[in-house]
């Protein structure tokens, strides 16, 4: 194989074989996986292996090889992969060496680090299968009155405001003498949940263990804001924020849950055992986890959509799909959510951008409407453009209003989560989505609920109860749903 990507021959073969059928990475990847079952071999072959095949950076397996060519219906030798051989290797019996080498005499991965790659993922597929029921129990870690109700996340009472708060009626201000964070996940204390990229080392981050080990379809480091202080009483500045990044979040919350899943998921069922410090060493050694100067808190703006008819009040839930988010995947959640972030790494952006509704619209339009991000590394949003501008007026002439409900923090992960709530005029909503989408990048858009065959779900006690005993509800929107059903008189304006 060769040294370097930059010394690969890309595939060309078996890439236009997956083009041609119309299908991703992570769909080839899912489907030889699915044939591994039929085979009795279960198998973890991830979008980011298939990447490595088509540019040639390693070769397949005999196995893999096999299952490429049944999956495209072509001949093995169709697939313009090397063929490796096997070779005697002294180091083989000593080092625990596979034997397997390519046509160019390079090793394969040792024995130890695939296994320890192998429990990793498992691992962390396990935890993505049980987030909702792992975050319940997580709760159990801290005292009652941090606790909101059965929901999995845990707040300070004074993160809570009494009543909602529209957002005008709050600033948010950059904390510019914020000190770098104490807690980063490249510790002693977390390193048990990095699994080894060499015989020699671990992985530093765990989400640089995502990207080579488990890569999700969305995965891509941004600049974004942390939250360094909530004080409802400073009406200026209730919410101050410093800079951070995404993965700088990823490096912490997904360990502290993946500690949380190796300690506390048992057996093939998904039992989970009680609630315990054991084996939580990297949770412990953060300590307090509402000391906000201790970790980069990044937070997500996680949105209650609601359309307000002279009829009632509906809602919709998102879909996400596992195999195509980092966090919160397998579960339903309120959308639009997104984190809280500049649209582009510009300094213009950074000014023009923090603001929480504006960072709300945006994921209505990438969310509800389909479209392609706006920024990203290049050009910052433009407001003044559509979707954008239809948002903002209908919202300064209030046919939208929108609330937050404060903050919290998923008990899993300890990942932030700033709880609001849209509440659109029926009219308002069906001129603004006309072109809603079914799914997006992110997964599928449930509209309709089994309690009532209706274009949404309906806001009402029935069917929140109904959703909290289902287990796939995102501990965020379990939060957003049942604070946003305390104060439903206060955000549907009735008596």
């Amino acid at each position: 194989m060769p040294s370097s990507a930059a010394d690969a021959t890309p595939n060309v073969v078996l890439y236009n074989l997956r083009e041609n059928a119309g299908e991703t990475q992570q769909d080839v990847a899912e489907a030889l996986n699915a044939l591994g079952a039929k085979y009795g071999r279960p198998l973890a072959i991830t979008a980011n292996q298939v990447s490595r095949w088509e540019r040639g950076i390693t070769g397949a397996t005999p196995f893999y090889r096999k299952l490429l060519a049944e999956h495209f219906g072509v001949s093995v030798a169709e697939l313009g992969l090397t063929r490796p051989r096997v070779t005697s290797s002294p180091r083989a019996e000593t080092a625990d060496v596979f034997a397997i080498r390519s046509d160019t005499n390079e090793p394969e991965m040792p024995r130890r680090v695939v296994e320890s790659q192998q429990q990793w993922r498992t691992t962390r597929r396990a935890l993505n299968a049980h987030r909702v029921a792992l975050a319940r129990e997580a709760v159990r870690l801290y005292d009652a009155e941090l606790r909101i109700g059965t929901t999995g996340l845990i707040a300070p009472p004074s993160w809570l405001p009494s009543a909602p708060l529209e957002l005008a009626a709050f600033g948010v201000a950059l904390d510019s003498a914020a000190s770098e964070p104490d807690v980063t996940g490249t510790e002693d204390a977390s390193a048990h949940t990095r699994p080894l990229a060499s015989e020699e080392r671990r992985y530093a981050r765990y989400s640089q263990a995502i990207r080579d080990v488990d890569h999700p379809r969305l995965f891509e480091n941004r600049l974004a804001w942390r939250l360094t202080g909530v004080d409802w009483d400073q009406a200026d500045a209730a919410l101050t924020f410093s800079t951070s990044t995404y993965f700088g979040m990823v490096d912490t919350a997904e360990a502290f849950a993946h500690e949380m899943a190796a300690q506390h998921l048992t057996g093939t069922a998904g039992g989970i055992s009680p609630a315990s410090w054991r084996g939580l060493t990297f949770r412990r050694h953060l300590g307090d986890p509402f000391d906000l100067h201790r970790r980069a808190l990044v937070s997500s703006t996680d949105t209650l959509t609601i359309r307000l008819d002279a009829d009632g009040a509906t809602f919709v839930l998102h879909n996400r799909s596992a195999g195509n988010v980092a966090v919160a995947g397998g579960m339903l959640h309120i959308m639009p959510a997104g984190v809280f972030q500049p649209s582009s790494i510009l300094p213009a952006a950074q000014a023009a951008d923090f603001d929480l509704w504006r960072n709300i619209m945006r994921e209505y339009s990438e969310e509800f409407l389909g479209n392609a991000e706006h920024g990203g590394d290049g050009n910052p949003a433009d407001y003044a453009a559509e979707p954008l501008a239809s948002f903002e007026a209908a919202r300064t002439t209030g046919r939208i209003r929108v609330y937050c409900l404060g903050v919290a923090l998923d008990a899993l992960t300890l990942y932030g989560e700033l709880l609001t709530v849209a509440v659109f005029e029926g009219e308002t909503y069906d001129r603004l989505f006309v072109d809603m989408v079914d799914s997006n990048d992110e997964g599928v858009v449930v509209k309709t609920g089994k309690v009532q065959p209706t274009s949404a779900l309906p806001f009402t006690r029935h069917v929140l109860d109904e959703l909290a005993h289902g287990g796939r509800l995102a501990p965020a929107a379990a939060g957003c749903l049942e604070l946003a059903w305390q104060h439903r008189h206060t955000i549907l304006g009735r008596n």
